[in-house]
């Protein structure tokens, strides 16, 4: 099957910085700081998710004048003996009310429509006053008003609520004349007008403070993103390093010398020559071992899972039979470079246990002994005498175990080989690893299918 091919993009040409290029990036980078640190401030410079959260208050805004007024219309048919002008005004901000909780539960981007709601609002009010002269109705209803406002449109709502509250005092300073309130309750009334500003300004705050809650969780998960990628782009440097450069690096050196062997000495020459071309192959797995790593590592599957995985691959590749135990009862969870380091850890033991052990049966058990996750890798093979210290063994040629040692270091953990007269009779060899780990509070998905083979120990054997 063939594949569809695409041109190469173009590139830019490249070619030294100069002082001016230099100058100008710091001041991309400056302006890219100062508009990040506006954005943690000010909050007209939304981000994803603002719209919705700034919906989300408004709906809520919506749903407490709808509560509060059928609540003082409650109180007021028990009050007055003819409710029927009661009840209109009633449904008329019950209306106005649904329909924008139905438009903004639609497309909660209306919010940015601020205007809207302020025609929508103020003309709801209008007829509400005109049919009623005031009342408790239009008392909530318009105090929700300068909340919706405060909600959609922030401090920029400031001149709306001026008019609410000169029109509250002109009505409160008629009803005080015409009616001859008392001087106590008329300092009450003066007080009214002032509650549209309050109300206004509060709700603004409360936008502003979910505005900026936004924008500060989605820097924090930027931040994640970056730090995550840039684990990623250490880890896959550091296996770089331990692998293919370190592989290469000894091919340079035998191809620097057979020019001047073949020459002087042929016989050296063709050694070196069979060292290249054994090392390329060699550079050329490890590569194509680190790839395959980088897309198996399925993040979704736990660990105990990404382990099984790895021993079937092992198991059908080299011919090998492998139990596998791996008890997550509770599941656990680890950090991502733990993971990574763990399954790098599982398949070099494989991959020794396939090289050097002469094993038939190989072991793999996962358990958690409180907040330390244990992994054991054993095998039936003749095994080997285990220096006390285990770099002893770059000497040797075992840069492998090494290697895992050095990994079981790097995320907190320890590692111990057993092998020869440490095992007594059982011999083999034993690869175990102590690494930090959490526990998770879902069920558990992979312990007890894992056990369920055919194993005297209630291990899964694993065969090609």
């Amino acid at each position: 099957m063939t594949r569809p091919t695409t041109a190469a993009p173009t590139r830019p040409p490249t070619g030294p910085v100069t002082g001016t290029a230099r100058t100008a990036g710091a001041a991309r980078t400056r302006a890219g700081n100062a508009g990040r640190a506006r954005d943690l401030v000010e909050p007209r410079h939304w981000v994803s998710g603002a719209t919705e959260s700034i919906a989300g208050l408004c709906q809520f805004v919506l749903l407490l004048r709808l509560g509060a007024t059928l609540m003082l219309v409650v109180a007021a048919v028990l009050i007055d003996p003819d409710p029927r002008t009661l009840l209109l005004g009633t449904l008329i901000a019950a209306a106005v009310t649904a329909a924008e909780l139905a438009v903004l539960v639609r497309r909660p981007t209306a919010v940015v429509h601020w205007l809207g709601f302020v025609v929508v609002e103020l003309a709801a009010g209008a007829a509400i006053v005109a049919l009623m002269q005031g009342g408790p109705v239009f008392f909530s209803f318009t105090c929700g008003s300068a909340a919706v406002f405060g909600v959609t449109a922030g401090l920029r709502a400031w001149p709306v609520w001026v008019l609410q509250t000169v029109a509250a005092y002109a009505a409160v300073a008629w009803i005080i004349r015409l009616d001859h309130v008392p001087a106590t309750l008329a300092v009450y009334l003066t007080g009214v007008p002032t509650l549209y500003i309050l109300i206004g300004l509060a709700a603004a705050t409360a936008r502003t403070a979910v505005v900026r809650h936004v924008n500060l969780a989605r820097s924090a998960l930027d931040a994640i993103e970056r730090s995550a990628v840039a684990a990623e782009r250490t880890r896959v440097a550091r296996e770089l390093h331990d692998s293919v450069e370190k592989t290469l690096r000894g091919l340079a050196f035998a191809a620097d010398s057979l020019p001047e062997a073949v020459h002087t000495r042929p016989h050296l020459a063709a050694d070196l020559a069979r060292t290249v071309a054994t090392g390329a192959a060699t550079a050329a797995d490890e590569a194509r071992e680190l790839l395959g790593m980088l897309r198996a590592d399925d993040l979704d599957a736990t660990l105990a899972e990404a382990i099984e995985r790895a021993c079937r691959e092992w198991a059908a590749k080299t011919g090998l039979i492998v139990h596998t135990q791996l008890d997550e009862d509770p599941p656990v969870h680890v950090e991502l470079p733990v993971r990574h380091e763990v399954l790098r850890i599982v398949r070099e033991a494989l991959g020794n246990v396939a090289k050097h052990a002469g094993a038939t049966h190989t072991w793999v058990d996962l358990t958690l002994e409180g907040s330390t996750l244990r992994l054991m890798i054993k095998d039936d093979g003749h095994g080997f005498t285990v220096p006390h210290d285990l770099t002893a063994l770059s000497g040797a040629g075992h840069y492998g175990v090494v290697g895992m040692a050095e990994r079981a270091q790097q995320i907190g953990g320890r590692l111990k080989v057993f092998s020869g007269a440490d095992l007594g009779a059982v011999g083999g060899t034993q690869v175990v690893l102590w690494a930090p780990a959490t526990h998770a509070t879902a069920t558990p998905t992979t312990a007890g299918t894992a056990r369920a083979g055919g194993h005297p120990n209630g291990a899964n054997p694993v065969s090609p």
